[in-house]
């Protein structure tokens, strides 16, 4: 099973200070960037500036594997979505509605006063109550706007003198002219919950009850820190709230059950003043009483098992606008400190013993519909799809039930082309028995020949695979029938994917701590036959040192041993992170001839690290290659999980259709040697590529020690120490040639 690698991996002591690459925390989730800006809670409506979401009432039982999305549908757009209503209300209007234009009243009284100027003590003579006036007082701060007749004063004080002179105080007014303008959200009467701080996957809970979980850590639900600045802040972070659920009618055998787990697949686990906690909503007292906590223990420990929650539910809950809310303490600045939340289930007539629900259900996503990938150019997938297609798709499924259930199982592959099943397994109705809290692995040979497809549109290839323990039709259904359904899929579009999209950690290289500014990312990547690149969609993740003012090169390489670039491309925008699926795209000038192997990244100059997104789910370690120098490359550290770089290189810039040979342009067949090598006090040239003018020396550090140019004979290295070097060359049309040379005295 792809999911349950070695946890003995977990337990390696790693010191991330002396590697030379590392996996860090992700500081961010970019694929989160689109979402809108964060929402504060109100009770029963979410409101931030003047957004406000309206929500039903939910009724019992209230369940949620995880399975779906049950969150909300922000609203990114206020103008234009066509959910969203607009009303301006003012603070202060007349009682014949128009709105009042003054500075505004005061509360308390005012008055006229009269003042005896003849007296030599000037005495206040007489005082007269200045006329009030009745308003319209809108309360604006709060939604639903309420208002009330309310009486004021005018805003100054009158001294009248009996000789006829008068003076006027102002006075500062308290009921002042406000306005504010509620864009209204329709009801959503699919969400179940008010907020969506947590993040919903099914990657990062380790064996959980049911496909799917919330994770609670220190990224808000846009995907960025709740504190980006402070390294050692620490707070509340993620929350979880029910829209409001109906119990006035239910009695004292109402429970709430729940399923969490510390850290799971997440590079970091909450440490012991980190805490997740469980609250009840009091309609009746209007505040939160705290029902539930649990603390962590290590960040660096193996992942917990999943624990289950039962909880009964106190007559002074048990109100028509009850909630329940879930709240975590953690590190405020990335994906720290993880806890795991799944199915929740919430109901009248339990009991303390109800912990059991005859329920049949996947635990993880499928593998891919591929072999090696998860998404490949389409015409390369035509080639020979049965080559490329898994030889099985395996699935682990869970019995939670204290009893034994029979499944049935199947998958169906529909063929693309007529939309009728082309195979199905198994063949005939048949069942597997998994004992009481069991788990059973799946597997489900793939063995047919799949057809080729149109090249000339993006197709996703989604297959179902089922299971359900077909009870009687006197026995209970299957709990939750969502979890029984998962997909196999695979992308065939014009890039490819040795990932899932989903970054669980960051990949970056320490080169700061050898002293040296350059370092180099390679992905290898195998084809059918070569072909043109138009691009590079890479996965950067924010970090605490900003890297957004060093340079780097986007590089594609024929080969690492010995370096041959084919590629490179000054990005001038330097790193930025992605604000859709969390992929940047940097498209090349030209289109690049390469393949059938090649080699996609970058080479980064400058002391920081450029962390790139890291799966965990999808293991390619053997295709990562990094440098220090270009020439001397390293696969991932043994301190390195299992998983993929998210560096996806995409195929032919131009439309589907277009053969190779349009874009193919003449392929230098020469490459740059030298002799003699090892060299002592000099070298000569004995091939040069056609175009090529001028030579560098190198460093196996990256740095630049002699220039020659093409006018000579002989080129000199009497200035050097004994040690290995980097010859590199450049043609017009941008392809790089290197040659690496050894001396020795």
């Amino acid at each position: 099973m792809q999911k349950l690698f070695c946890l003995g991996a977990f337990l390696l002591l790693t010191n991330l200070s002396m590697a030379q690459d590392f996996l860090s925390v992700p500081s961010a989730n970019p694929s989160l960037f689109k979402t809108e800006a964060k929402l504060s809670l109100a009770k029963s409506v979410n409101i931030q500036d003047s957004l406000v979401y309206q929500f039903d009432t939910l009724q019992l039982p209230f369940v949620d594997d995880f399975t779906k999305d049950n969150f909300p549908t922000l609203v990114t757009d206020p103008l234009t979505d066509p959910r969203v209503q607009d009303t301006l209300f003012y603070a202060i209007r007349e009682l014949n509605s128009d709105v009042y234009r003054g500075i505004g009243f005061l509360s308390d009284t005012t008055y006229t006063y009269t003042i005896d100027t003849a007296s030599l003590s000037g005495d206040t003579v007489g005082q007269t109550l200045n006329t009030p006036t009745t308003i319209l007082f809108y309360l604006i701060d709060d939604f639903p706007v309420q208002f009330a007749l309310t009486t004021v004063f005018p805003p100054y004080t009158i001294f009248d003198t009996i000789s006829g002179g008068q003076d006027t105080l102002e006075l500062t007014p308290d009921v002042i002219q406000d306005s504010i303008r509620y864009y209204v959200v329709d009801r959503d009467t699919s969400a179940f919950y008010a907020d969506r701080f947590v993040h919903l996957n099914n990657t990062l809970g380790f064996y959980p009850p049911t496909i799917g979980v919330v994770s609670f850590d220190g990224l808000d639900e846009r995907g960025v820190p709740y504190n980006f600045n402070d390294i050692t802040s620490s707070g509340r972070a993620d929350f979880l709230t029910s829209n409001p659920i109906d119990l006035q009618n239910t009695s004292d055998s109402t429970y709430f059950s729940f399923f969490y787990q510390a850290k799971g697949f997440a590079l970091d686990g909450p440490d012991q003043e980190d805490s997740l906690t469980l609250e009840f909503f009091n309609d009746s007292t209007k505040k939160w009483g705290l029902i539930w906590q649990t603390q962590g223990t290590s960040s660096s420990a193996a992942p917990d098992s999943f624990k289950q929650v039962i909880i009964r539910v106190e007559p002074r809950f048990r109100r028509s606008a009850f909630q329940f809310r879930f709240r975590s303490r953690a590190n405020l600045t990335g994906a720290f400190d993880h806890w795991h939340l799944d199915y929740l289930y919430l109901d009248d007539n339990r009991s303390v013993n109800d912990t059991a629900q005859k329920d049949l259900a996947f635990v993880y996503p499928a593998n891919s519909f591929l072999k090696d990938y998860t998404a490949m150019p389409v015409w390369h997938f035509n080639t020979d799809p049965n080559n490329y297609i898994a030889d099985s798709v395996e699935l682990l499924v869970r019995n939670n039930f204290d009893d034994p259930l029979n499944v049935f199982n199947k998958i169906i592959v529909d063929d693309p082309n007529t939309g009728n099943a082309l195979f199905t397994f198994p063949g005939l109705n048949s069942f597997l028995g998994i004992s009481a809290f069991d788990a059973l692995d799946l597997p489900y040979p793939l063995n047919f020949t799949y057809p080729t497809l149109n090249e000339d549109s993006f197709r996703v290839i989604s297959e179902p695979c089922d299971v359900d323990f077909r009870p009687s039709q006197f026995e209970e259904k299957d709990f939750i029938p969502a979890n029984d359904t998962t997909y196999t899929e695979a992308i065939l579009n014009n890039f490819y994917a040795y990932d899932d999209g989903s970054a669980e950690a960051a990949y970056g290289i320490n080169a700061g701590s050898q002293g040296a500014t350059k370092s180099y990312l390679a992905v290898r990547y195998d084809m059918p036959f070569e072909d043109t690149l138009g691009g590079v969609k890479i996965y950067f993740l924010p970090q605490e040192n900003d890297v957004r003012t060093q340079n780097f090169k986007l590089t594609v390489w024929s080969s690492l041993s010995p370096p041959e670039i084919v590629f490179q491309k000054e990005i001038n925008d330097r790193v930025f992170y992605g604000p859709r699926d969390g992929f940047v795209t940097y498209w090349f000038d030209s289109l690049v001839i390469a393949g059938p192997t090649f080699y996609v990244g970058y080479e980064k100059v400058g002391p920081l690290s450029m962390n790139v997104g890291y799966d965990f789910n999808r293991n390619h370690r053997d295709k990562i290659s990094w440098s220090l120098n270009g020439v001397n490359w390293f696969f991932p550290s043994n301190s390195i999980f299992d998983g993929s770089v998210m560096i996806r290189p995409i195929l032919r810039k131009k439309g589907f259709g277009v053969g190779v040979s349009e874009f193919k342009a003449k392929k230098e067949s020469a490459k740059l040697k030298v002799y003699p090598n090892p060299a002592q006090n000099e070298f000569f040239l004995k091939e040069i590529p056609e175009g090529v003018d001028r030579l560098q020396l190198f460093s196996m550090d990256g740095r630049l020690l002699e220039e020659y140019r093409l006018d000579r004979s002989r080129y000199s290295l009497d200035r050097l120490p004994e040690g290995i070097y980097l010859l590199k060359g450049q043609n017009a049309q941008g392809r790089v040639f290197t040659a690496k040379i050894i001396r020795r005295n």
